[in-house]
C-alpha cells in the first residue's frame, strides 16, 4: 500500500504507477453494501447527465481490498463519452461512501481506487 505521502502530485504521474490490490472474496457487484438504485439516485445529482444513466450503463470492474477498506468500482461513460469510475468504499465500522469522478487521465480502477482511498481526487 502506497502512503499519502508517496502519492505523485500529479495524476498523469499516477497513471504511470503500478498498482494492485487483492479481491474480496466475493468478487461481484451483488456482494456490495449499496444497491445499484442508491448508485443511481448519487449519479443522478453529482454526474454530468447522471440523470439519464441506467443500471445498464454501469460496467461492474471488480472489487478490492484497499488498506482496511472495501472497495466495489464501476466504469460508465458520459454523454460526452468521457469514461468516468463510480465507487463504492466500506470502513472497518461499516460506513459506506460513494464517490464518483470523471477518468481524466486514464487510470486503472486500481489507481482510481488507490487515489480516491488517499482523498486526491
Amino acid at each position: 500500500m502506497i502512503p499519502y505521502e508517496q502519492m505523485p502530485e500529479d495524476n498523469a504521474d499516477l497513471a504511470r504507477m503500478e498498482v494492485s490490490f487483492p479481491y474480496l472474496e466475493e468478487n461481484s457487484a451483488k456482494s456490495c453494501p449499496v444497491a445499484v438504485d442508491e448508485i443511481l439516485e448519487y449519479l443522478a445529482v453529482e454526474a454530468v447527465d447522471g440523470d439519464v444513466l441506467g443500471a445498464e450503463d454501469l460496467q461492474f470492474v471488480r472489487t478490492a481490498r484497499v488498506a482496511e477498506c472495501d472497495y466495489w468500482i464501476w466504469r460508465f461513460a458520459e454523454s460526452d463519452g468521457s469514461a468516468a469510475y463510480v465507487m463504492v468504499s466500506r470502513r472497518p465500522t461499516g460506513q459506506t461512501c460513494v464517490s464518483y469522478d470523471t477518468d481524466y487521465y486514464g487510470l486503472s480502477p486500481e489507481q482510481f481506487m488507490l487515489g480516491d482511498y488517499h482523498g486526491v481526487f
